[in-house]
């Protein structure tokens, strides 16, 4: 099935909009929340503590929030969710000096709290909503959603933020969670096979118990844990996941340095260049529809991590030949493409070798080692300053995609009908 088939499907297209709609919030607060506090306070230590504060809750609460999506109905879970982003935002309504700072922290963990919540929920629903064999048309459409998001929500949130200050910005956030909530209200009712189906998935254990919801909180954390641990295909998965996790936090830190150190660019172009990605995701979604058909999730993932590896090295050294701005305008447009198709396949293979019972765990498992391995790529880069250990380990981080290709070389898909690897 083509992607446009996947958004025919009953439910998907109001999940799609409603998330489309969450994720343009999330952009519009994202660049506009540390402008605010640059704008506010004058420091750039101050503001780079906003984008740490983002990507905490993601390693701590995201296998408690796997717990809440595997326990609650996520339709439900999820316009709570969205209602709650909106009413968070309101605080920031308040703050007009330096001393109401905290406000804007609170705020920006429980942002991302929330976020860590409905992310996974929202894969886990859209999972049940189409056949196994068309999950990877699904996981593309996910990821074109995210790609039109960043495009759209990110120019957005600077345009707004310069004409209205923080205040429009607030109340467009808000909007865009309210009227997701509003599209996700209407909750699916869930067939009695559907139920039958969700119990023949449970665990021995599981079934002798009286069900997820009697479960502690640590107990069921801890059950999803041991799921990846037991599991031979989520173990490799998670491998290939820490390593392109570390190479994609390198190239975060990387990228600004070296456009300002070796393209002698400024912050505008460094705002392009990494804007234009998602271009490269959008336009490049019919030719993963082309791929989806001829590949299968590992040999996906494989392909793509390679590329990006490729293209990284290119972009790396290039810089020994020419600095033309156009020409990198087009390579990091390129980049968006295999970033889209890797996460596809990756996807693909935690949906089809997780049961439903135990799904929204195992995302955010996922969720939160991808951010925690991230984030110690980040610091890890930002240690390198911009003398010849950037060179290096500029060379280091393409290296580190390639290594992810080839762990990706040793997931295999089992046999039709199977969802989980043998230990």
């Amino acid at each position: 099935m083509s992607m446009l088939g996947v958004l025919r499907r009953p439910q998907m297209g109001r999940l799609m909009a409603a998330g489309l709609l969450s994720e343009v919030g999330d952009w519009l607060l994202l660049i506009a929340l540390p402008l605010f506090v640059l704008e506010l306070t004058g420091s750039a230590l101050v503001t780079a503590t906003v984008f740490a504060l983002e990507l905490l809750p993601t390693v701590l609460v995201g296998p408690i929030a796997g717990v809440l999506v595997d326990r609650y109905e996520r339709w439900k879970l999820m316009t709570i969710v969205a209602t709650a982003q909106a009413i968070s935002l309101t605080p920031l309504l308040a703050v007009d000096s330096v001393d109401e700072l905290w406000i804007v922290y609170a705020v920006v963990v429980a942002e991302s709290v929330l976020g860590t919540i409905i992310e996974p929920a929202r894969n886990a629903a859209a999972t049940v909503l189409v056949p196994g064999q068309d999950r990877m048309a699904m996981n593309g459409l996910l990821g074109l959603t995210s790609s039109m998001a960043r495009l759209v929500g990110g120019p957005l949130g600077g345009l707004v933020f310069g004409l209205t200050g923080l205040g429009g910005v607030i109340i467009a956030d808000a909007t865009t969670f309210i009227v997701a909530a509003l599209l996700l209200a209407p909750w699916p009712t869930r067939h009695p096979q559907d139920a039958k189906q969700n119990a023949s998935q449970l665990s021995p254990d599981d079934a002798t118990t009286t069900g997820a919801a009697s479960m502690s909180v640590l107990r069921a954390w801890l059950e999803g844990l041991g799921v990846v641990a037991h599991t031979r295909m989520l173990r490799r998965v998670m491998a290939v996941v820490g390593c392109m996790a570390l190479a994609q936090g390198a190239f975060v830190v990387l990228f600004v340095l070296f456009v300002l150190r070796d393209l002698a660019g400024d912050a505008a172009d460094v705002g392009i260049l990494r804007g234009v990605q998602a271009i490269g995701a959008i336009a490049g979604g019919a030719l993963l529809g082309l791929l989806i058909r001829r590949m299968d999730a590992p040999r996906l993932l494989t392909v793509s991590l390679a590329a990006f590896g490729v293209l990284s090295l290119v972009i790396w050294n290039l810089a020994l030949l020419t600095t033309a701005f156009g020409l990198y305008v087009g390579l990091f447009i390129a980049v968006g493409f295999p970033g889209l198709a890797s996460m596809t396949g990756l996807m693909t293979l935690l949906q089809n070798h997780t049961d439903d019972s135990n799904r929204g765990r195992i995302l955010s498992t996922f969720f939160a080692v991808y951010g925690g391995v991230q984030a110690l790529g980040m610091l890890l880069a930002g240690t390198v300053g911009t003398g010849a250990g950037l060179s290096v380990t500029l060379q280091v981080q393409g290296v580190l995609y390639l290594a992810a290709a080839v762990l990706a070389l040793r997931l295999r898909e089992p046999a039709p009908g199977g969802t989980q690897s043998p230990t």
